[in-house]
């Protein structure tokens, strides 16, 4: 309604904070409801993350996961907990980065790296895993490749597989469209 009043300024803020809302809601519906009960509301996403992981589980891959929202980090290490898929977390809130790293690099048990993709910044190297999920996209691609190359580093002698979850129908769909 504001948009169509030409005469009243909009609020850019305004419209970041929908653009950010939008996208919330297509990673998954309890991000905007604020609910820690995140089972209670299907997300189709949510559960293409999920068979992607438990295939990768079946095939003895190690998954590192990227998303942007700390709420959707929560429930990603929530499911791997519930699912005894034996996680590390790394947002920017973590301390000891190095140990958190090399402690997925080194232990086989610890099958999933979740990550912040702001927080995946320089010097990780993470060649321990064969599976890259992008579980939201980036409006800058450059950070999403940065996050991959995480896994393509030099010492990686598997194949890595590259996923971009995308919700049809969204806000995300057009991000991608206009990325690619």
């Amino acid at each position: 309604a504001q948009l169509n009043q030409q005469e009243k300024p909009i609020s850019f803020l305004h419209v970041l904070t929908l653009l950010q809302k939008l996208k919330q809601v297509a990673d998954h519906p309890a991000l905007i409801l604020k609910d820690k009960h995140y089972t209670s509301y299907d997300s189709g996403k949510f559960n293409l993350l999920r068979d992607l992981l438990a295939e990768s589980m079946e095939s003895n891959q190690k998954v590192v996961i990227f998303s942007q929202y700390l709420e959707m980090i929560n429930i990603i290490q929530h499911h791997c907990t519930a699912q005894n898929i034996k996680s590390i977390t790394l947002t920017g809130q973590s301390r000891n980065r190095g140990k958190l790293i090399n402690e997925f690099q080194t232990n086989p048990d610890i099958k999933v790296f979740i990550a912040s993709l702001l927080a995946g910044g320089t010097g990780i190297d993470l060649t321990a895993a064969s599976v890259v999920i992008h579980y939201d996209r980036w409006w800058n691609p450059t950070k999403e490749n940065q996050a991959t190359d995480r896994v393509h580093r030099s010492g990686q002698h598997k194949n890595v597989h590259v996923f971009k979850l995308i919700t049809k129908g969204t806000l995300e769909e057009k991000i991608d469209s206009l990325i690619s």
